[in-house]
């Protein structure tokens, strides 16, 4: 299985993660988890990606769950490399960690120099854009749920299974 990671903010503000699952190619999704960043002030996403990492896999560690076979992070060369430091600091050998780079859609990957650069008609790059434009619309969604509740705070009437309709 494959677990993908990214990070939302706006400014810095409400900064979340998202993690979702893919079970043999397919989003899996009662396995998605959403992370508010707690210990990282103001934008900075290679930390949040190494607490979101470190909280996740020591949670799998302490509870005895069976790690994913590949852990996507996105983002670049920087990202990765603080996912396997979180692994580090834990004492935890990781499975394999990668990175998807956009708009070159370069792969890093742990114990590589040089990243991959794979055919955009692969079917192994579709999946991993697929994991990470997956993780990213995940935490796009609870940022905004996020924002919408600070702005409105409690004020307005609960929303309601058809408020998407109006």
């Amino acid at each position: 299985n494959i677990e993908g990671v990214d990070i939302a903010h706006l400014g810095g503000n409400e900064t979340v993660a998202s993690l979702v699952q893919f079970l043999d190619g397919l989003p899996f999704k009662p396995g998605y988890r959403r992370f508010r960043i707690r210990d990282v002030d103001g934008i900075d996403d290679y930390a949040s990606i190494r607490e979101v990492v470190a909280r996740r896999f020591r949670k799998l560690r302490a509870d005895g769950d069976v790690f994913p076979d590949v852990l996507l992070v996105d983002g670049g060369i920087g990202q990765l490399r603080r996912a396997l430091e979180a692994f580090e600091k834990l004492d935890i050998t990781p499975p394999l960690v990668l990175s998807l780079a956009k708009k070159e859609e370069l792969v890093y990957a742990m114990n590589r120099d040089k990243p991959l650069r794979l055919s955009r008609r692969s079917y192994a790059l579709r999946l991993l854009q697929y994991v990470r434009d997956e993780a990213h619309r995940f935490a796009q969604h609870y940022h905004h749920l996020l924002r919408r509740k600070r702005t409105l705070g409690e004020i307005g009437c609960p929303p309601s299974r058809y408020s998407a309709l109006y």
